[in-house]
Parts: structure tokens; C-alpha cells; sequence
């Protein structure tokens, strides 16, 4: 009787393991199976990233990163911003909606009010918003009301009844509201003061839980007891400059060679704004990424979910050291580290055959106009301040006193139309005398009149590009293009908010659920990512899409 129980219990084990065995295999194959369409939509956005970066850093990335994704996914080598003022906001924007800045009037990240000369942020908002989380005098007063259009992810809920969850977070407010559009469940952004993560009762009366969690185990503090110092030894940092490049400005305009000590910085840098220029503010990213995805279960139904995460420090790194600094390609090589833990989680969680991934930048970033010029280039530092008192000057002789104009900013003149027509003087005619006489200033390449963008359609050139940058309500009077190389006066090594491939070619990788394994050399504009994540999807495009869907990108269904 033993004999035969045991042979029984043998048995039982044996049909169990198989059972176990045929349900994971099951899984497994479940899972390789591409679902109809992604049920997840994951959208990385690094800024300040030029397309250069990928293939001048590629040797020392590691394999499940940058790698991974390009050598796995669709790697289009050839897309590009086609707008000329590549500033912050714009480039978001521009991603989600599909469209440039002159139709869905995030032309830069503040603009006048033409009739009151009021300066307005982008995301700022006039009703009563408040905020949540974050510091006593954190500011919740935004929202993404002055975008003139809804975005893919919008569209997408709008389709779903409300059922998709969208989920936007960065460093940066602007990074985290212009994403995660008007629909967004939550947008997420970091408070200098408080060390926290935080958002608005524009989207919640309150943190969830999962939020909570994050900010009670108090990373950033954990992150600022550590110093910087590089990943390789620094003869191998072959790709760029020595460590004591004469070019960077550095953190506080004193930090400029490794290591940086955290502790020591904070001294001068106040609060936890240094997470926002060291390596750690994109793994604080990370960290509120990875609990997104575990804390509202994203990918989990048949309703596609969005997740926006907007790395935000390579801007602030690239200012401080630029593109030919150690510091930046150290600073690519964690975020290749960290990239690589978010893939791992996402796969683990989702899959990738039903997650859609795609990886870009809102903008890229100039030369050090000194380090052009020391190879023997051409390019400069135009004094904007200069001009513009030259300009006065010259508006007080030809019309008497009066402040004519009331600001340059965004590369753009705005003139005091109130002032103007009270004197009955022509705008049109003013507006020709500041562009002639403008012009004979070192550094500019073009200088255009609103007239000429509301009357001209430019064909070709940096005037297309402009004309794309400009919005009759919210842009200037006068927007000028300085020549390549050249950059406005800053308190900085280097800047972007130029229409030259320099801050316009931007990485664009597609990962993920049905996504051929190719690279592609055809021309793309960053339009087409939202055009293209519609109709994968099976949803409507944002209503003023200009880009085209990139039918190559996915395989057959």
C-alpha cells in the first residue's frame, strides 16, 4: 500500500509539474504574441539630446539601454524639428500634438500679451488652481489651457470614454504638463524647496498613495550624499574635451571638473535644486517612473494607458559644460544605466509586445561659439542688449521719446502698439526701418516682420522654419535668426533656440510592441510621432496634425 501512495504522490507531482510547466509555457507564448493594439504607451522624451550623441557614445553604452533599443526597434537617424525658436516647451508641444508651434501656439516658453505688453508662461493658468504636495509657497497655478490643440493621448481617452489612464511626469513643470495634455489623470513635477514630487488640482485634490511613498523615503537626500564622479577612467572619455576644458561655465560658475562633492555644492546651490543638474535627478525620475507603473497598474486592461516620463537634466548639464564636455557623455552613460532598469520593469510588467515605446528629444544644442571659433569657424556671441539699445536709439531719432519697444526676448522684437498708434505712425513702416537697420548687426542671418509671415507663404530656407515658429496672436513684431555658430549672449557655455540641424536633429527610436527591427534613413519630422501612435492605436489624431503616419514602422497586422 505504501509502494502504491507513493507511486500515487510521484504521479501527482509529476501531472502538476507538467500542468505548471504548460501554463507558463502558455504565458510565455501569450506574451510573444503582439497584442491588437499596445497597452501601453510609453513616451521618453530626453531633452537637450542631439542625434550625435547616440552614435558618439555608442561604444561605451551598455547592451540593454540606448543599445537595446535602437539595435531592436525602428532607429530613424533622420528626424528633425522643422521650427526655428527649439526651445523648451515648443519641442513638448510639438511631440504631442503633431503639429508646429504656429498651430498649436506654444511658439516659446513665455510670450506678450500684445495689447497689455503682459509677459505670459506657457503653462501658466488663470483660474484658481492650487498646489499639491510640494513646499508651503509651491505655485499650482498651471495647466496646459494656452495649448491651441488636444494632443494623442487626449484623443486616445476621448475614444476610450475616459477608461485609459495618462500619466505625465519630469523634473520640470513644463516638461510634465505640456505632455501629459489636457486629459491627463496626473502630471508630476519636482519641487526645489521641498525636495518632493508634487502636481496641481488640475488634475487631483490629492497625492496618491504611491506618490506618498516616493516622497516619505526621501531620496533626494540619499541622492545628495553622494558625489560625481566618472563611470571610466578619464583618458577613455575619448569623444570629447579633457576634464579642465577652458569652455564650461559649471555648476554656480565654479564646479567645472570631477568630482563634484554634492554636499559641498549645496552650500551655494539652495534646496534640492542641484538635482536638477546631476546625474541623480534623472534616477529620481527613474524611481517615480518604476512606481507609476507598479502603483496604477498601467497596461493592465484592454484600455491603452499613456506614461510620459521627460528626462529634464541634460538640459541643465548641457548649458552648464556643453556638447564637448565629459559631463555630458558621463551624464548619457548613467541615463543609458537607468534606461536599462525601466526597460527591464516594463517588460517584466507589461511585456513588450504590448507596450509601445518610442524615445526622443524637444530640442538638441549649439557649439561654444568660442570653441568654433578657436577650430576656425565661423560663429559668435551676439549682444542682443547691445542691439536693442542701438535699436532705441536709432526709433528715439527717427520718432522722438517714447519706449517704442517693449521687450526682445525669444528672438523676437515686440513692439508697444499702444505708443505706435497713438502716434499715428504705420507699424508696417516701423517694422521695415527696425528690419533694415537690424540687419547690418554682426551675427544675424534674417530678420522677418509679421506682415511677411501673415502675407508671404515662405517656400523654402530658415524663413519656413520660422514662419513655422510664428503664431499671429502670441509671436513678436520682428523675429530675427542669427547665422550658424552663433548664439545670444548668455551666462552660459552654450544654449539652443536656432532653426540649425544643431538643435533640430534629434534622436527618434520606436521599441516595442510590433516595431520593426531597422534602421531608417528616410527624412521624419518629429510631427509624425503622434499621427503615427494614433493609428496604431486605432484613435483619432490630435485635430491639427500636420504630420504624416510612418506606415514602415510596424509590421503587418
Amino acid at each position: 500500500m505504501g509502494y502504491i501512495r507513493n507511486m500515487k504522490n510521484k504521479v501527482g507531482i509529476l501531472l502538476l509539474g507538467m500542468l505548471v510547466w504548460t501554463m507558463s509555457s502558455m504565458a510565455q507564448i501569450e506574451s510573444s504574441i503582439p497584442s491588437d493594439k499596445p497597452k501601453l504607451v510609453i513616451g521618453i522624451v530626453v531633452e537637450q539630446m542631439r542625434q550625435d550623441y547616440i552614435d558618439r557614445f555608442w561604444e561605451n553604452f551598455g547592451n540593454k539601454g540606448f543599445k537595446k533599443l535602437a539595435v531592436n526597434g525602428s532607429y530613424c537617424v533622420n528626424a528633425n524639428l522643422n521650427y526655428a525658436l527649439t526651445q523648451t516647451a515648443p519641442g513638448y508641444a510639438t511631440i504631442v500634438t503633431g503639429a508646429e508651434p504656429c498651430s498649436h501656439g506654444i511658439v516659446s516658453n513665455y510670450w506678450y500679451n500684445k495689447l497689455t505688453g503682459e509677459k505670459i508662461d506657457c503653462i501658466y493658468s488663470e483660474k484658481k488652481e492650487t498646489a499639491i504636495g510640494g513646499s508651503k509657497d509651491a505655485d499650482g497655478r498651471v495647466s496646459p489651457m494656452n495649448m491651441l490643440s488636444t494632443t494623442f493621448s487626449d484623443e486616445a481617452k476621448l475614444f476610450n470614454r475616459g477608461k485609459s489612464k495618462v500619466i505625465s511626469m519630469s523634473l520640470s513643470k513644463y516638461a510634465a504638463v505640456l505632455s501629459g495634455g489636457y486629459a491627463a489623470d496626473a502630471a508630476y513635477w519636482f519641487d526645489h524647496v521641498s525636495g518632493e514630487w508634487m502636481t496641481s488640482t488640475y488634475y487631483t485634490s490629492s497625492l496618491p498613495k504611491w506618490v506618498v511613498d516616493v516622497n516619505s523615503k526621501k531620496m533626494p537626500d540619499e541622492y545628495l550624499s553622494r558625489q560625481w564622479e566618472p563611470m571610466l577612467p578619464l583618458e577613455k572619455y575619448n569623444e570629447v574635451l579633457s576634464d579642465s576644458s577652458k569652455y564650461e561655465f559649471g555648476i554656480d560658475g565654479m564646479y567645472k571638473t570631477f568630482p563634484y562633492n554634492y554636499q559641498n555644492i549645496t552650500k551655494t546651490v539652495r534646496n534640492y535644486k542641484l538635482l536638477t543638474m546631476i546625474p541623480e535627478g534623472n534616477t529620481l525620475l527613474n524611481d517615480l517612473a518604476v512606481a507609476a507603473l507598479y502603483g496604477e497598474d498601467l497596461g493592465k486592461d484592454e484600455f491603452t494607458d499613456f506614461l510620459f516620463i521627460n528626462y529634464s537634466v541634460p538640459e541643465e548639464v548641457g548649458k552648464l559644460y556643453g556638447p564637448q564636455s565629459i559631463e555630458v557623455q558621463d551624464l548619457f552613460l548613467r541615463l543609458d544605466k537607468d534606461l536599462e532598469h525601466l526597460i527591464d520593469v516594463v517588460e517584466d510588467l507589461v511585456g513588450k509586445n504590448n507596450c509601445l515605446i518610442y524615445l526622443t528629444s524637444n530640442h538638441g544644442v549649439s557649439e561654444m561659439p568660442q570653441y568654433l571659433q578657436d577650430q576656425k569657424m565661423p560663429a559668435g556671441n551676439f549682444k542682443q542688449y547691445y542691439m536693442l539699445a542701438l535699436v532705441k536709439s536709432y526709433l528715439k531719432a527717427l520718432y522722438g521719446d517714447g519706449d517704442w519697444i517693449v521687450d526682445f526676448n525669444n528672438s523676437q522684437i515686440y513692439l508697444n502698439r499702444s505708443l505706435i498708434e497713438d502716434s499715428q505712425i504705420s507699424l508696417n513702416e516701423i517694422r521695415e526701418k527696425i528690419i533694415d537697420f537690424i540687419m547690418n548687426s554682426a551675427g544675424i542671418a534674417n530678420a522677418i516682420g509679421a506682415n511677411q509671415f501673415q502675407n508671404i507663404v515662405f517656400a523654402e530656407g530658415m524663413p519656413v522654419k520660422m514662419q513655422n515658429s510664428y503664431n499671429q496672436k502670441r509671436s513678436g513684431d520682428i523675429m530675427i535668426a542669427l547665422k550658424p555658430g552663433w548664439i545670444e549672449d548668455i551666462p552660459y557655455c552654450t544654449d539652443h533656440n536656432s532653426g540649425y540641424s544643431c538643435n533640430t536633429h534629434v534622436p527618434l527610436i520606436w521599441y516595442g510592441w510590433k516595431v520593426k527591427k531597422q534602421k531608417v534613413f528616410s527624412q521624419i519630422n518629429i510631427t509624425d510621432i503622434a499621427p503615427t501612435v494614433s493609428t496604431a492605436l486605432g484613435t483619432p489624431p490630435p485635430p491639427i496634425v500636420s504630420g504624416k503616419v510612418l506606415e514602415n514602422i510596424f509590421l503587418n497586422k
